[in-house]
């Protein structure tokens, strides 16, 4: 196999080549680079003759079109000189005393023959490909054809040019023909400046200089056969010299009729162009197609005549700017569909359903495709982090849509604002002010215009949206029921629109007064059920006949270094119950908002104790029933405190462990210790998961008022708001006021209770309970994420 010479053109796969030597593999690959070269060679040859073919068949086919325009002119001429000769023997002939019978026949033929001319001849006229020699020859075959003198040649070509503008006007909304449109105008008054009237006149004036017989024209053609007809054709028509009046036209008529036609041209241009553009609803070619009139209009604006250069300039920019001013609040209004999107789902909302959204940690997140650079599973992670259920989504979706026209419209405007006119307004002779005054009017002025226009619509169209969303707030506010998901709904539709606002109102004010008013009706529902069980479980623990937490105690003199159980349950429970409804709709003005709220419920709570105990005093210990761990109190009034005592079942008295992990350590440290004073005769021991109710000693009421001062500054430091509480917009008693912190007077109201002869050592514990409370709060706060 090694001496063999193979061929890689017979290999069915590259894989075949590998079952050849190394060496006979890399000769291989010299033989393919060899054939890859030459092929390269002959395919660069190939396609060069074949480009200069091209070429030159393409230059052959402009040749020809030239030439075939030059034939048809000069066969109008040609035709209409026969025609001139045709009626002057049809003419004599009829004057005979005994004429043919097919006279009438020649007559009708030679009708239908003068309409087929004329028609070609108002073909030439009207085309925008006719060069000025074509026009003029055009123009005489029909001064001859129809013994118009130059001032009718004039009109007519007036006319026939007016009516090829009405036609292009007037097909629908098609772009190109409007720009035709203007370009026949701009080509009638040029033509017209160069032809009209000193070379229209020398050319009719030359169709007098000799008898038509004796033309070279009809000398070549073989079809009238003059060698033999001529001598019978008479005298008269032999020396027939056409008479056309040529010098009736002066320069300043010739001026007058074309300034005429041109008001009424770009009159009539400027109104087809309204009615046109108005059928567009794409922005890409409005645009496309105000650049190209414009740069049409700036590079021929020298020849306007009459009509004003700069009118039909501002012309053709209202009309866009209108079309697009249209545009902009028909957009701007679409957003319509959301608002009613938003009432359509509030009204058919079905609670569990509405609401429902997936999870971030789910098994389903794991088995999304993670090709194409992982779009859609970065989709999916953005939809499950911001909790958007279905009904978010279908209202989102409505916006993006409303979203993505506003961006295009935005791009469209800042491309005209960008749009340098350079080049159109270097080829204008005038004054360089004029030209900055130009430049600024296209790039600046309409820009500008169009912006001012989308900025006022979409403030507009906002402020609906959140009147809309405003409306249905204050209704939510005032529901007690099943209010708090559906106002959750609306801050989540309410975010992800102002997190995709388009860039043009980003600057703008945005006031969503609304927004407090749904955070503090979410607020309220959180707090419903920790709030009730905070209140029964310190109503309980100070029934006790003793302080628990007060083994715990530390330094000298003794105080309190870890809150109560109450305290850091109630965190726990509130965190859960924000997590319930979704940490995304957390954010730092909803979270003071929901502080306030606990730092309100909480006040009359922990002021209310010492009050309470002084009462408890005064009732006989031995009336009161014993409290099994909290167990036996079961009362049918709250759901909540129902699924309390449950816990405490089955934890077995074990309600602060998760807590504060070490807070069992240091008591029984401090029970081997020796440290804990001796159960009273009346209480069980703790094995028996019972404690006996009885009215507490000044002593303890005084160790209850020091633990719930501390428990109330480490609460503080959990409840701290960056941002101090306004009232809303729906308070008319307190409006844009500081609303005064109940929580603080709670506070100050249980320090008056404890103040020490000592000044300065009650000074020194409140300094220390301070520094404790804040110490373990930082040493906590990362257990309550939401409220940290």
């Amino acid at each position: 196999m090694a001496g063999e010479a193979p061929d890689p053109k017979t290999f069915g796969s590259w894989e075949d080549a590998f079952q050849y030597p190394i060496a006979a593999v890399r000769g291989m690959e010299r033989q393919l680079r060899n054939d890859i070269g030459s092929n390269r060679e002959k395919l660069r040859s190939l396609v060069g003759a074949s480009y200069r073919d091209l070429l030159g068949t393409a230059e052959s086919i402009i040749q020809m079109d030239g030439q075939m325009q030059q034939v048809e002119s000069y066969i109008g001429d040609m035709a209409a000189k026969i025609l001139v000769l045709s009626r002057l023997l049809h003419k004599k002939i009829s004057q005979r005393e005994h004429p043919p019978q097919y006279l009438e026949l020649l007559r009708n033929r030679l009708a239908t023959l003068r309409r087929r001319l004329l028609i070609k001849i108002d073909r030439h006229l009207k085309s925008l490909e006719s060069s000025e020699s074509t026009l003029i020859e055009a123009m005489c075959a029909f001064s001859l054809a129809t013994s118009s003198s130059c001032t009718d040649v004039l009109r007519h070509f007036h006319h026939i040019r007016q009516s090829a503008v009405l036609e292009l006007g007037q097909t629908g909304n098609d772009n190109k023909r409007i720009s035709k449109s203007l370009q026949l105008i701009v080509k009638t008054l040029r033509d017209c400046q160069t032809i009209v009237p000193a070379r229209l006149a020398r050319a009719l004036d030359a169709l007098k200089s000799a008898p038509l017989m004796e033309g070279p024209d009809f000398q070549v053609l073989r079809e009238l056969n003059l060698d033999l007809h001529q001598k019978w054709l008479g005298e008269d028509i032999n020396t027939f010299t056409p008479y056309v009046r040529h010098d009736d036209l002066p320069k300043t008529e010739a001026d007058r009729l074309l300034e005429q036609w041109a008001r009424t041209a770009f009159s009539t241009f400027h109104r087809h162009l309204r009615e046109m553009i108005e059928l567009v609803e794409d922005p890409t070619t409005i645009v496309q197609l105000r650049q190209e009139l414009l740069e049409l209009w700036l590079l021929n604006k020298r020849h306007s005549m009459g009509a004003g250069a700069y009118d039909v300039l501002n012309g053709i920019r209202n009309a866009f700017n209108s079309r697009f001013k249209n545009l902009i609040h028909q957009h701007t209004t679409n957003l319509s569909a959301v608002s009613s999107s938003v009432e359509t789902l509030l009204e058919n909302w079905n609670d569990g359903f509405s609401d429902a959204f997936s999870p971030i940690w789910d098994n389903a997140v794991l088995t999304l495709d993670a090709g194409s650079g992982g779009v859609a599973l970065k989709d999916e992670l953005y939809r499950r982090a911001f909790s958007r259920s279905g009904s978010v989504e279908t209202t989102f979706s409505a916006y993006t849509r409303w979203l993505e026209g506003i961006n295009n419209l935005e791009r469209w405007i800042t491309r005209m604002q960008e749009k340098k006119w350079t080049d159109e307004l270097d080829d204008m002779d005038e004054e360089e002010e004029t030209l900055e005054d130009l430049h600024n009017m296209l790039s600046e002025d309409d820009p500008h215009l169009l912006h001012k226009t989308l900025e006022d619509d979409l403030e507009d169209s906002f402020s609906m949206l959140r009147n809309v969303i405003q409306s249905h707030a204050k209704t939510l506010l005032s529901n007690n029921g099943t209010s708090a998901p559906k106002s959750v709904f609306l801050l989540r539709v309410w975010r992800d629109i102002a997190s995709h606002l388009p860039s043009i109102y980003r600057d703008l004010k945005s006031e969503s007064p609304f927004v407090p008013l749904l955070q503090t009706r979410v607020s309220k529902t959180v707090l419903r059920k920790p709030v009730s069980n905070c209140d029964k479980r310190i109503s309980k623990s100070s029934q006790y006949k003793r302080l628990q937490a007060r083994v715990l105690w530390e330094g000298d003199p003794q105080l309190p270094v870890l809150p109560s159980a109450w305290a850091f349950r109630f965190l726990h429970e509130t965190v859960k119950s924000m997590t319930d409804f979704g940490a995304d709709i957390w954010t730092p003005q909803a979270t003071d908002i929901l502080k306030q709220q606990i730092r309100d419920a909480l006040a009359p709570i922990v002021k209310k104790l010492p009050e309470l105990q002084r009462e408890v005093n005064g009732h006989a210990s031995d009336d009161r029933p014993r409290i099994d761990d909290e167990e036996t109190s079961h009362t049918p009034e709250s759901e909540a405190e129902s699924d309390i005592q449950k816990q405490d079942q089955d934890q077995k008295d074990n309600d602060e462990q998760e807590t504060d992990a070490g807070e069992n350590a240091k008591t029984e440290e401090k029970l081997q210790n020796g440290n804990t004073p001796p159960l009273k005769p009346t209480q069980k021991p703790k094995g028996d998961h019972a404690i006996e109710l009885s009215s507490p000693s000044s002593e303890v009421i005084m160790d209850i008022k020091t633990q719930r001062l501390f428990d109330a500054i480490y609460l503080d430091h959990a409840l701290t708001v960056k941002f101090k509480t306004i009232a809303p917009d729906d308070d008319p008693e307190h409006h844009n006021t500081v609303l005064p912190d109940m929580f603080d007077s709670a506070q100050s109201s249980i320090l008056d209770d404890l103040q020490m002869e000592d000044v300065q050592q009650w000074e020194r514990n409140f300094e220390r309970m301070r520094k404790d409370a804040g110490a373990y709060w930082k040493r906590t706060e990362l257990l309550f994420g939401l409220l940290g």
